[in-house]
């Protein structure tokens, strides 16, 4: 009896390699809530963009025992880029709704893509400050955009370790049900991404795609197409091998000429 009890218990698919990423925390209590909110679901690290550290005890007594080690191992960074590059998939959250944030999923959409039963890619959610969450630019280095439903568009502001909590409850429910959607791919690094596009962006200067002035705001819509495929470490390297072999072409017609 005891047996097939135990197989209709399986055990929740890990959610260790999704950290949680708060851009300028600005309150030591919701720092600490969110650790605890971390451990409590079963996610993996906390990161921190240029956190604010004025109040220690207050961090580690809203941490509670349970988040307390969570805290401790949490990584400070000076800017989310830095912060980013380790991860190859990376969901922002918003609180606003626009046209210039693309697709907007509930967390309820989007948890099974994030779950994977073997090496699963490394997954950060992404958090803005207290006030105004994160910003356009932000957002622009995020690969989807996550959106906490509630009653009514006035009310869309959420206190942070709450939101935090919420996401990790949605990735806790989707983890031990069954059918959850793994990613078909391993998506590169943000580091791997974002040199292939600068490479990109770059050769599309020089052919004459892209204008030099203003050029990062033309060549955002070009991003945003392979933003949406995820790509591979493999496909970054074949956008750069594309890219200078048309360089190399763009110097020889010059010297024939």
């Amino acid at each position: 009896m005891s047996e097939e009890r135990n197989k209709g218990n399986k055990e929740p698919l890990s959610r260790k390699h999704i950290d949680i990423v708060l851009v300028d925390p600005q309150k030591s209590e919701n720092i600490g809530a969110a650790a605890r909110a971390i451990a409590n679901m079963g996610l993996g690290g906390l990161v921190l963009v240029r956190p604010r550290f004025s109040k220690p005890e207050l961090m580690e007594a809203a941490a509670t025992k349970t988040g307390l080690s969570v805290l401790r191992l949490a990584l400070s960074f000076p800017d989310l880029k830095s912060a980013l590059e380790p991860h190859q998939l990376i969901i922002g959250t918003t609180a606003r709704p626009g046209s210039h944030r693309g697709i907007i999923h509930s967390p309820r959409d989007l948890a099974p893509q994030l779950l994977k039963l073997e090496d699963p890619p490394k997954v950060a959610i992404v958090f803005g400050t207290e006030r105004q969450g994160l910003t356009t630019e932000d957002l622009r280095l995020c690969h989807k955009v996550m959106m906490i439903p509630t009653h009514n568009l006035l009310s869309s502001s959420l206190n942070l370790a709450q939101a935090v909590l919420i996401i990790g409850y949605e990735l806790l429910l989707a983890a031990g049900g069954e059918g959850s959607n793994p990613l078909p791919i391993v998506p590169s690094s943000m580091k791997d991404f974002e040199r292939a596009m600068e490479d990109l962006e770059s050769v599309l200067v020089t052919i004459g795609f892209l204008p030099e002035m203003n050029k990062g705001h033309w060549f955002m819509n070009v991003k945003k197409i392979f933003q949406r495929s995820q790509l591979t470490r493999g496909e970054c390297d074949l956008i750069q091998g594309i890219c200078r072999q048309l360089r190399y072409y763009v110097g020889k017609e010059k010297k024939e000429d």
